[in-house]
């Protein structure tokens, strides 16, 4: 795969104008295009300020001092907002505050970005009626957005940042208001997405079912950085990272995987209990 093609953060810190503090310490690291990557942390450990540096939020919107270079796909941010903009679907914490606030349903916000690209109404309605159905939306696309709970607003946010099939998906905690139905859906469907996706989340059992590696921060730095096998089976407690619901059943039954590592996903699990017996 090509180099130019990857995210590569080179000595990356980040403190907010105002702020003693870094939200970001000298991190250092890279992913290829079409992985997913999971970021992991607790509270203040820089998850959603990294989303805003890879988004191009930090420092294009928000006011930042920024050291070091965030490359994504071949691009810098601050060298060309427009394109790296284009290239990005986001969705951040507040699913609601992205929405446009200008359309009476959510068929009309699904096409926003869409129209305003002048792409032809044949083709629109395709699009929102395929990336509808994705997120489970389709019976509430003649509904107002106002009108949804919060787990589907959270969909509807995910279907306006995928419509326009970006090369490069962030999400920051995407699923927060989702009911455990919703949010394995909404797995099985990033589990099958074809681009490169950036997404923090709690919900560690999911992620290691979905992630080709994940990131763990801790107090701005990057602390972890691997596979989900290989970072789950090096946890530190002072991260104070929980282990993964399948760790922890593997680990009491004493099944390991033939490399000696403890399985985090369904199918690690069933190959442990095969090796054990």
């Amino acid at each position: 795969m090509d180099e130019d093609k990857r995210i590569i953060l080179n000595q990356l810190s980040v403190r907010y104008r105002g702020s003693d503090d870094l939200q970001l310490r000298d991190i250092t690291v890279s992913a290829e295009a079409g992985q997913i990557i999971g970021i992991v942390g607790n509270s203040h450990s820089g998850k959603s300020t990294l989303c805003q540096v890879l988004a191009g939020v930090v420092p294009q919107i928000i006011s930042a001092e920024m050291q070091g270079s965030c490359q994504v796909l071949g691009r810098f941010a601050k060298d060309d907002w427009r394109q790296y903009n284009a290239m990005t679907g986001v969705v951040l914490q507040n699913p609601a505050g992205q929405l446009s606030g200008l359309s009476d349903t959510v068929e009309d916000e699904i096409a926003f970005d869409l129209i305003n690209q002048g792409i032809d109404e044949a083709i629109i309605k395709r699009r929102v009626a395929n990336v509808a159905a994705q997120m489970g939306l389709s019976d509430q696309l003649g509904q107002q957005p106002e009108s949804l709970s919060g787990g589907q607003m959270q969909r509807l946010a995910i279907a306006t940042a995928i419509v326009t099939d970006p090369q490069l998906l962030i999400l920051d905690d995407p699923t927060s208001e989702m009911d455990p139905l919703g949010r394995q859906q909404f797995f099985d469907w990033l589990a099958n997405a074809n681009t490169t996706v950036v997404i923090v989340s709690s919900e560690l059992d999911d992620l290691c079912e979905v992630a080709d590696v994940i990131w763990i921060l801790k107090d701005g730095q990057l602390v972890a950085n691997g596979s989900p096998v290989t970072v789950f089976n090096h946890l530190n407690s002072d991260w104070q990272i929980p282990e993964p619901t399948i760790y922890r059943l593997a680990k009491g039954m004493n099944w390991r995987l033939s490399t000696g590592a403890i399985p985090v996903t369904i199918s690690q699990l069933k190959e442990a209990r095969y090796v054990a017996n």
